[in-house]
């Protein structure tokens, strides 16, 4: 009876926690306990810290959503609302507003607000400037060469320093209710003078203002999970033989991928050539917009596609929808009819802001693709930004909201999403995003990681750039593989990993075209999916708090000035911080350096296997090999075993790794990946780690909830950075053996990157999971094995070098030195008998501090490998 109530107070606890994540109702009229009329003004109380300000001259107030806002029935928060003569105001927990109804419309001279942050009071009145804005996102970088990081062309965001952020709702259009299919459709606000305003009033409590936000906004829907792997784009003349041949070698070298991006060359292009070719009625080049297959390269469509879903792949076709549709198209009869054309002959201009002509260009133009086996559109919107329809309507928001729209309505039941730019606030709504057309040049490298944070400031949490950048800025150009690695190696923290470049034979991004680099690369792809459980982690918080993956670092520490001074950091996640190098090597150490913050706590950088104390800054030198990051000490790491390639297959292993640095929690997320039940399908298995007297002490706790495939039976696999090898292992109380060649059911110890790995066997997921590493003397974690990692694995590299160096001079039969061999081989030693790491490590302590006057007496190699070996082998 016990074990019956238990499981229905789990089952309770499941339901509970789905509840709470319901997707925000839509239901744009407020609470009318929420509103306050004062004249032709009306203002709502949305949040104690958001209020809405309307005045209009004909004294009639807006309740439909806006593109924006699309939700304002909030429960009603405390306030107080006093009226004397003409003076009305309403006062909140935080604010007090002050509005003196003189029939006018709102100014500094009878509206303001103040803003109680603490003992601080700010003051705001319409008409201040917002110096303080922490900004938002673009449209596009389309041309972008690093920009100026506080200027740039980026928008207002809805955070500020200033202790307030103003969004002006004034002129956005209305998403006005119809009995259409789409149950809504976009219409102009009424005639004659308005004002809405939108005051967020948050101080610096960045979180709560954009949790808030998403209540009035929506939720930025959570993607399909194969959206987090690898992307393969490229702006070429490829035919469906060469994508077969691409992907061929893409997978022989053992290189995830999940998307396919087939650019605009799948259409006829008619001999597109350069921007001097001859343009159509609406100022296109010829070509720029197609619907047709281009048969030469596709000789049979269907087939194409077929072949692509064989190989475990999800495809989008690019499109530049400005041209209409074209007498030439194959979809032109079917278009005309259904759209009821009179002049058959003519071209329909593009009218994607009519329901009717986005119906037929659904109905007969796209919907046959997608029947084929089109997953997914690339909206290549560059065009007039604003419709020639409906004055003012920005083009690429509405494509964004009815394209998304119609991939929900064509979707049997699987997540909705597309690929296209920002279209302003709103935007989230409809990821993912696509930033255009960059400069292939160090310093977009080095403004991508500002431009990406930044962009969550508006919850536009998808960004996805060209990684390697889109075209040279002088030609011809020459690809940099350094340049094009230290990309790859950023894209890893990116919302969206696409490689991709405009047609030029000098821009190559195939791996194997960099023999010299090829491995380093396939290492930040192999990363990516490492990660990818943790990245699908906080795609998930996204959507539960309107946080996005991708953060600056003043959202953990808004009152410090280094968390908004080092806008090149950036949180992934909640307990990683991204620095990606955005420099070259220098040539004779082979290092690039990076200066790095850290707030308060532990982090451990683990390429270099170094915990950093903060707060602090230091200065660190990197590899070509090393992509840093830096994880919060204690914390837990949810991550895919390596074998992983693809992030459709389902993974019957979950890899933990326990970063040292005390205990710590992880509540791990899970759902089937596709379908739209993500809000009441979903499991949370939640894990503990605590250091006790003689060791460290694992909890996985039973999953509560479940979804569609979920698996019964799991392995684990449990990797303890930083750590002695344990004097015994317990897995539910069941003993493990030492294995140099584990599986599941043993234990190994790594001796590269000084961690036991614990390789359970398959357990059953509804159960508690008790892992135990035991010690005789301590706790296993040891200030000793910190950053020794980093000094192994660049052995790897320099031993090849030093080989060389010696077969330079004639002495390619000698031996590597003696003291030298000791220090690169002790990972090695501890592989093969890891109970003896105490004395190895003390041998190699001795050595290194030996190594150089060896190695400087030696005739045999150059000066400058000499100081190779001494940057890169001294201690961080």
């Amino acid at each position: 009876m016990k074990r019956f109530i238990h499981a229905i107070f789990v089952a309770l606890l499941a339901i509970c926690g789905q509840q709470a994540h319901a997707a925000t109702p839509q239901n744009p009229k407020a609470d009318d306990k929420a509103v306050v009329t004062a004249g032709n003004a009306r203002f709502t109380v949305l949040t104690p810290r958001m209020i809405r300000m309307e005045w209009s001259a004909d004294g009639k107030f807006e309740d439909r959503k806006t593109l924006t806002f699309v939700n304002r029935n909030l429960d009603v928060p405390k306030f107080k609302v006093s009226k004397k003569g003409d003076r009305t105001t309403v006062t909140t927990d935080f604010l007090t507003l002050r509005y003196d109804n003189d029939g006018k419309m709102f100014s500094d001279r009878n509206l303001e607000v103040r803003i109680r942050n603490g003992k601080k009071t700010t003051l705001w009145k319409p008409g201040m400037e917002d110096d303080g804005n922490l900004l938002g996102t673009c449209r596009t970088l389309d041309g972008a060469d690093g920009y100026d990081m506080h200027s740039g062309p980026l928008e207002q965001g809805l955070l500020s320093r200033s202790g307030w952020a103003l969004v002006d709702d004034s002129k956005n259009h209305i998403l006005a209710p119809d009995d259409s299919h789409w149950k809504e459709w976009v219409a102009m606000r009424p005639d004659g003078a308005r004002q809405d305003y939108y005051l967020f009033a948050y101080g610096n409590d960045y979180k709560q203002a954009l949790a808030d936000y998403q209540k009035v906004a929506g939720k930025a829907p959570l993607p399909p999970k194969y959206t987090f792997g690898y992307w393969w784009s490229r702006y070429w003349q490829y035919s469906d033989n060469e994508f077969k041949d691409l992907v061929d070698k893409i997978k022989s070298m053992d290189i995830p991928i999940d998307v396919l991006i087939v650019d605009m060359d799948w259409h006829d292009t008619f001999g597109l050539k350069s921007r001097n070719s001859a343009r159509d009625e609406y100022g296109q080049r010829i070509g720029w917009t197609g619907y047709t297959w281009q048969k030469e390269l596709f000789p049979n469509p269907s087939n194409f596609l077929r072949w692509v879903k064989k190989e475990n792949l999800k495809t989008a076709l690019n499109l530049h929808p400005a041209s209409g549709i074209q007498p030439y198209e194959a979809s032109y009869k079917d278009f005309v009819k259904d759209y009821e054309w009179s002049d058959t002959t003519k071209s329909v201009p593009f009218h994607i802001d009519e329901a009717k002509w986005a119906d037929s260009y659904f109905n007969t133009v796209l919907g046959p693709m997608e029947k084929e086996g089109v997953d997914f559109w690339w909206l290549d919107w560059q065009q007039w930004k604003e419709s020639k329809f409906t004055p003012g309507l920005s083009n690429t928001f509405w494509l964004n909201h009815v394209f998304f729209n119609h991939a929900k309505e064509k979707a049997d039941n699987e997540r909705p999403f597309i690929y296209h730019r920002w279209g302003g606030l709103g935007s989230h709504r409809y990821p993912l995003g696509f930033s255009g057309d960059t400069f292939i040049t160090w310093e977009t490298l080095r403004f991508l990681p500002y431009f990406t944070a930044t962009a969550s400031n508006v919850n536009y949490g998808y960004w996805g750039h060209d990684i390697g950048g889109h075209m040279f800025k002088k030609k011809p150009g020459v690809t940099d593989p350094e340049l094009y690695l230290r990309w790859l190696q950023y894209g890893v923290f990116t919302p969206i990993f696409k490689t991709h470049s405009t047609k030029d034979r000098n821009i190559v991004r195939y791996f194997w075209a960099f023999p010299e680099y090829m491995f380093e690369m396939r290492d930040a792809l192999k990363l990516r999916y490492s990660l990818a459980p943790y990245i699908y982690n906080a795609a998930r918080e996204n959507y539960d708090t309107g946080v996005a993956m991708t953060r600056p670092l003043y959202y953990e520490y808004p009152s410090l000035e280094e968390a908004y001074s080092h806008p090149e950091q950036f949180f992934f996640g909640s307990d990683i911080i991204a620095a990606p190098v955005g420099n070259p090597v220098d040539s004779i150490s082979g290092l690039a350096k990076r200066k790095i913050w850290f707030p308060e706590g532990r982090w451990y950088d683990y390429a270099s296997g170094e915990m950093i104390e903060g707060p602090s800054e230091r200065e660190f030198e990197y590899t070509l090999a090393e992509n840093p990051f830096y994880v919060k000490g204690g914390a837990i790491v949810p991550m895919n075993p390596d074998k992983v390639n693809s992030l459709q297959a389902p993974c019957d292993t979950l890899v933990l790794t326990f970063i040292p640095g005390g205990g710590g929690s992880l509540r791990h997320y899970e759902d089937d990946g596709i379908s739209n039940d993500y809000d009441k399908s979903y499991a949370i298995t939640n894990v503990i780690k605590n250091v006790v007297a003689n060791g460290i002490k694992v909890t996985v706790e039973a999953r509560k909830g479940t979804y569609h495939n979920a698996p019964a039976v799991r392995n684990y696999e449990m990797r303890f950075p930083a750590t002695l090898p344990p004097d015994k292992v317990l897995v539910d109380g069941k003993e493990y053996s030492y294995s140099r060649f584990p599986e599941n059911g043993n234990w190994t110890y790594d001796g590269y990157s000084l961690q036991p790995v614990v390789y359970t066997e398959g357990l059953p997921v509804n159960k508690d999971v008790t892992v135990e590493l035991i010690y005789n003397e301590g706790n296993g974690e040891s200030a000793d094995l910190y950053g020794k990692k980093g000094i192994f694995n660049r052995c790897k590299d320099l031993t090849i070098l030093f080989k060389e160096e010696q077969g330079m001079h004639g002495e390619g039969m000698k031996m590597l030195p003696e003291g030298y061999l000791k220090v690169s081989q002790c990972p090695n030693f501890i592989l093969e008998d890891p109970a003896n790491i105490s004395a190895y490590l003390k041998e190699f302590n001795n050595n290194m501090e030996k190594l150089f006057e060896v190695t400087d007496n030696m005739d045999i190699i150059s000066d400058c490998f000499k100081a190779r070996l001494r940057e890169q082998l001294k201690k961080h």
